[in-house]
């Protein structure tokens, strides 16, 4: 399966206190939870929620996440493309699943006039980077 949330954003959305919000090139992260999970997950576990607002035409860069990666779209659609699977179009309502260390290779907002919304869940380490950009 894929995952919308391959955005160079994500990384500034981790960087950030719950409730903050950062930019970059079309994308806009908001942090909604990070919270440790260890005493349930195992050790040295977090969880981290964040919605992101990619800006009409908006383009991201190619990356991978340490962790499983889960997006539920919330408005308008975005292409993307996952190494093993090919490009696809996800709409509103519709749900995303990227394996750990699988290579993301676009993400897009195609619309030219209407931003479109999603809800990212990460799984990863306290203190893990969440985004690695890939070449």
């Amino acid at each position: 399966m894929k995952t919308i949330s391959g955005l160079i954003a994500i990384l500034f959305l981790f960087l950030l206190t719950p409730g903050r919000t950062a930019s970059q090139e079309g994308f806009n992260a908001k942090v909604l939870l990070q919270k440790d999970i260890s005493s349930y997950a195992g050790k040295d576990m977090r969880l981290s929620v964040g919605e992101i607002t990619l800006a009409p035409g908006a383009t991201g860069t190619k990356h991978r996440h340490p962790g499983p990666t889960f997006v539920y779209v919330l408005a308008g659609n975005v292409e993307a493309e996952f190494e093993g699977v090919p490009l696809r179009t996800y709409q509103a309502g519709e749900t995303v699943y990227e394996d750990a260390e699988q290579l993301h290779i676009s993400t897009r907002n195609p619309s030219k006039t209407e931003p479109a919304r999603i809800l990212v869940f990460h799984l990863s380490r306290n203190d893990e980077a969440l985004t690695k950009p890939a070449k």
